[in-house]
């Protein structure tokens, strides 16, 4: 009975083990809500809003989001604001174009600080390719299909070089630094000048500066996902049960 058990146990471990191997290094983008980022998908919501003339409405969307634009997006803030007071509804859109643009920038720069952080330099990766998804349509009709595409193939490229560790040394796949970093350079150098602040703003607009590149409240506790923690705690327990049983026919 005991060895069903320990027989059951074990390839149940395993089978997860494999899923999460496959699932890290096969479905590169299969982050689900983990790359939803919501402040861009606010935009969405004031999109709409101000097109049907509910301007109380878009504003409740962009007060959620006050905390973020006055860490980060200190510039557009002034510009979107300006915009709510005048009802003017491409100013506010090209505002917050911008502010998304940045929202790339930011993303991409923690995720670079994260880089040898395997887990947590590819859910920043994924929230900075979340805020383009809703910037696309927008790239298509700025650059055309072709090079909105291209930055697509960046993010795809920036997750294959950041490789993977595996668990416990299985399926390990090295980093590739000077991929990520070029990328990362084409990045934010394509997406700033597709979607710049207003013409009237500074001409150092469409950049972040050191200060609030300096704080990171992005992530929170999201950079621990559930079934590694799952998958990890499952390993201990077996461990620990094939190590009891040894102890056992040791004393028996």
């Amino acid at each position: 009975m005991k060895a069903i058990k320990m027989f059951f146990l074990s390839n149940m471990i395993m089978i997860i083990i494999f899923n999460y191997i496959f699932v890290s290094t096969a479905n590169a983008y299969s982050y689900g809500d983990p790359g939803k980022e919501n402040f861009a998908e606010a935009y969405k919501e004031i999109d709409q809003y101000t097109k049907d003339g509910q301007w109380d409405q878009a504003f409740a969307v962009y007060e959620n989001y006050q905390k973020e634009f006055e860490l980060y997006f200190t510039k557009p803030k002034k510009f979107i604001e300006e915009a709510f007071d005048k009802k003017d509804r491409e100013l506010l859109l090209k505002s917050y174009q911008a502010a998304l643009a940045l929202n790339i920038e930011r993303r991409l720069h923690f995720a670079e600080e994260s880089f040898n952080e395997y887990g947590q330099a590819k859910l920043l990766l994924a929230k900075a390719r979340g805020t383009y998804d809703v910037l696309y349509p927008l790239a298509v009709k700025e650059l055309g299909q072709e090079k909105a595409d291209e930055i697509y193939k960046a993010f795809d490229d920036m997750l294959v070089s950041l490789g993977n560790p595996g668990l416990f040394g299985i399926g390990n796949q090295e980093n590739d630094p000077e991929t990520f970093n070029d990328n990362l350079t084409f990045i934010i150098d394509r997406i700033s000048t597709t979607f710049p602040l207003p013409n009237n703003s500074e001409s150092d607009g469409s950049h972040l500066t050191e200060e609030n590149l300096g704080i990171d409240t992005s992530l929170n506790d999201e950079s621990h996902p559930f079934w590694l923690w799952f998958t990890i705690a499952l390993v201990i327990i077996f461990v620990l049960i094939v190590f009891i049983q040894r102890r056992k026919k040791r004393t028996s």
